[in-house]
Formats: structure tokens, C-alpha cells, sequence
């Protein structure tokens, strides 16, 4: 499972070994300053939507990127079990090609509640 945390102004994501491969990339470090939004989502699963980069196991884990051709550009790790974190990603300011982020966490309503609080 790919864990988040928030350190030194940046919240980065850093995948799994296996979850690398179907995601295509490595750590993603977004700068706080990029954040827009962040929400707690109960079924991440649900949360993500359009075509897709990456691979989906119906009702149990979805790892890539979806949103491809058209829409809001996704990047996902998400399991049926486990909480999800949603966040909004300004484009113009991450430098990164997506608008938003839905990671599974134990941890997401506590990243949600510091995200927010940063953001105050």
C-alpha cells in the first residue's frame, strides 16, 4: 500500500515496489502550496472514474493513473478495505500532470484534518 506523509512542505506519496510498475512512477512530492482540497473518501474505489493507465481488480484495488483522454487526470492507489484520501492538485503549481490524487491510507482522516489545517 502506498504511504503518505507531509514533511518539510510537501505532501509525498511513496508507492509500494509493485505498485510503482502499474503507477509509472516513483515518489510523487506535491508542494503544499499545490494542495486546493483535501477530503476523506469512505470507498476510493467509487472515487475513480474514465479510462485508464494502470491495473484494476473489480471491487478490490485500482493502481495507475485514469481520467486518460478527457476529464480530471487521476493518480490512484485504492483498496475496498482501507480508507481513501482525495486531493485536489493545482496543476499550474505541482508541475505534476494531475489534477488529483485518491490514495487508500489508514491514516486518511488524520491527513485529512493536517491538510486542512495547513491550509488555514
Amino acid at each position: 500500500m502506498a504511504a503518505v506523509i507531509i514533511d518539510r512542505g510537501m505532501l509525498v506519496v511513496r508507492f509500494e515496489g509493485w505498485e510503482r510498475l502499474f503507477a509509472r512512477r516513483g515518489d510523487v512530492q506535491v508542494p503544499m502550496r499545490a494542495v486546493r482540497e483535501a477530503d476523506l473518501v469512505e470507498r476510493p474505489l467509487r472515487a475513480v472514474r474514465g479510462a485508464r493507465s494502470g491495473i484494476s481488480v473489480s471491487g478490490v484495488l485500482k493502481v495507475g493513473v485514469w481520467g486518460l483522454g478527457v476529464g480530471i487526470r487521476q493518480l490512484v492507489s485504492a483498496r475496498h478495505d482501507v480508507p481513501g484520501l482525495r486531493v485536489e492538485v493545482d496543476r499550474a503549481v505541482s508541475g505534476l500532470p494531475f489534477d488529483e490524487l485518491i490514495i487508500s491510507t489508514p491514516d486518511a482522516a488524520a491527513l485529512v484534518r493536517t491538510l486542512k489545517g495547513v491550509r488555514a
